[in-house]
């Protein structure tokens, strides 16, 4: 082989190994600086990820905290409403039994409406009361309360989590 050759071929090797050498050093310090930068934005972001989250579940407690005592004066408003409903309604027929039956779903038919004759129709059929008919009223008062409550919460929820976050 030509001597020529063989020095062309150990300057080629010599001088790929050390600019390998070279890259290898230079690169890997970049890569580890990179590494490094990515851990501590990971870092980052899972300590501000847990303060968000530890932060909505503190609200989140509160106001189903407040929702319950929310709640609890709601029924206890019910249950007195009902009370003094009983001594305000004297318990007469409001609404007779063909009445009564429409509003349950059991009559559909409008045809099976008897007509007002004087006297009642359905003699054996069950009668609202005033009672019945103020006691349910109340009933569906403190639903609807509690109800708008419950979502009142859930958007309170959501506008003061978003304004944490701001």
């Amino acid at each position: 082989m030509n001597s020529l050759i063989i020095v062309a071929l150990i300057a080629f090797s010599a001088g790929s190994g050390a600019s390998w050498f070279v890259t290898d050093a230079v690169l890997g310090k970049q890569i580890a600086k990179m590494e490094g930068d990515h851990a501590t934005e990971k870092a980052v972001a899972e300590k501000v990820y847990c303060e968000r989250f530890t932060a909505a579940q503190a609200l989140g407690d509160t106001l189903s905290d407040r929702l319950a005592q929310t709640e609890s004066h709601l029924i206890q408003k019910t249950k007195e409403l009902s009370h003094a409903l009983s001594k305000v309604t004297t318990g007469r027929a409001c609404l007779n039994g063909a009445a009564v039956r429409l509003l349950n779903n059991t009559d559909h038919d409008s045809g099976a409406v008897p007509q007002t004759t004087g006297s009642s129709a359905a003699e054996d059929a069950a009668v609202a009361t005033d009672t019945d008919v103020a006691d349910w009223i109340g009933s569906a008062k403190g639903q609807y309360e509690t109800c708008r409550a419950r979502l009142g919460a859930l958007i309170d929820f959501e506008i003061l989590k978003d304004a944490q976050h701001e």
